[in-house]
């Protein structure tokens, strides 16, 4: 059962929902991970690719804590699904600030999430900010790591912090949590 009754379910595997916005969900069926984030930012719409604005820390993030075997630069994202990663967002349009994207908007883009993970059926779905979990869910907080119940059965829903540069917490307090999303895939392998 889902976490909310108000969120479908995942359908069954079989298709994506129609291309929108700059950028493409970066996706494969059986992915160890999904990163879900806000939005794209206007850099990242701009040049077509997932975390690519300035001061951005996710493919540092990621390098670090395990999950890729190298550094990666934003124009591989692509390449993400064959090394079992990948990455959508809850909303398909560029904005300069996810503070530009309504409660309503992002709460909108569930059902789209919802028919990415059902094709996709990741073992986790790592969120890009407390309040790309919370936007989701619809809940009020959330701890960082591994959440007590998933939005979608059968996959663990993991927040970490936001990679932007424009995020307070220090880079190894990140890297801590991208830790996280290594050692909940290595769990469900």
């Amino acid at each position: 059962m889902d976490l909310f009754d108000d969120v479908p379910a995942p359908p069954p595997p079989g298709g994506l929902p129609p291309h929108a916005g700059p950028l493409p969900d970066i996706v494969a069926p059986g992915l160890d991970c999904l990163f879900v984030g806000f939005n794209p930012g206007l850099r990242s719409g701009a040049l077509g690719h997932h975390y690519a604005g300035r001061g951005n820390q996710f493919w540092r993030l990621l390098h670090e804590a395990g999950l890729t075997p190298r550094l990666y630069r934003p124009e591989e994202d692509v390449t993400l699904p064959a090394i079992g990663l990948g990455s959508t967002n809850l909303v398909t349009r560029t904005t300069a600030s996810a503070a530009e994207l309504s409660r309503a908007e992002l709460r909108g883009g569930v059902p789209r999430l919802a028919r990415i993970v059902g094709f996709v059926q990741p073992r986790v779905l790592a969120y890009t900010g407390k309040g790309v979990y919370l936007a989701a869910t619809g809940l009020p907080d959330a701890p960082w790591g591994v959440q007590a119940r998933s939005l979608f059965d059968g996959v663990a829903d993991v927040v970490v912090p936001s990679p932007s540069g424009l995020a307070r917490l220090p880079f190894e307090e990140k890297l801590h949590w991208f830790r996280e999303v290594r050692a909940e895939i290595d769990r469900r392998r």
